[in-house]
């Protein structure tokens, strides 16, 4: 299993850091991916249940989001990728906690990628790529609050 873990911290209110950040829509929008939401979900339409489909240059993944806490953190499930590959993703989620003047967001996923021989190799190289995905967005979000 490879496990992704980003953090950023940001000197903005901890309510408008996690509006952004769980507008998945606008969060997941921008430097190479697209983010339509397929479902929403209750009592936000960003919420609990809410299904997204993620676009990224070369693969696709539909995510619900399984759990979902008001400025402190939501959990989501990737259920399928296009095209279709060797990925079982475990769980991702996203932290935010007050320390300080500032919030601080981690951001977590565990996988495994399960082609016999190679698939840990390939995961390690999946890993980097969602490391660098992961910190370009949470930076974009800082830009994005500093022009607010």
């Amino acid at each position: 299993m490879h496990q992704v873990h980003v953090t950023a911290h940001y000197n903005h209110p901890l309510t408008a850091v996690f509006a952004h950040i769980s507008d998945h829509r606008k969060f997941l929008t921008g430097g190479g991916l697209t983010c339509r939401m397929m479902k929403a979900g209750d009592p936000d339409k960003n919420g609990l249940g809410a299904v997204r489909m993620v676009r990224a240059p070369k693969i696709t993944f539909i995510e619900e989001i399984n759990g979902f806490e008001l400025n402190k953190s939501y959990d989501y499930q990737i259920t399928e990728t296009r095209p279709k590959m060797p990925l079982k993703h475990h769980n991702g989620w996203l932290e935010f906690t007050e320390v300080g003047e500032q919030v601080k967001v981690d951001w977590h996923s565990h996988f495994t990628i399960t082609t016999p021989v190679i698939g840990h190799l390939m995961g390690w190289w999946f890993k980097r790529r969602l490391e660098k995905v992961f910190k370009k967005r949470l930076d974009h979000v800082k830009w994005v609050l500093a022009q607010a």
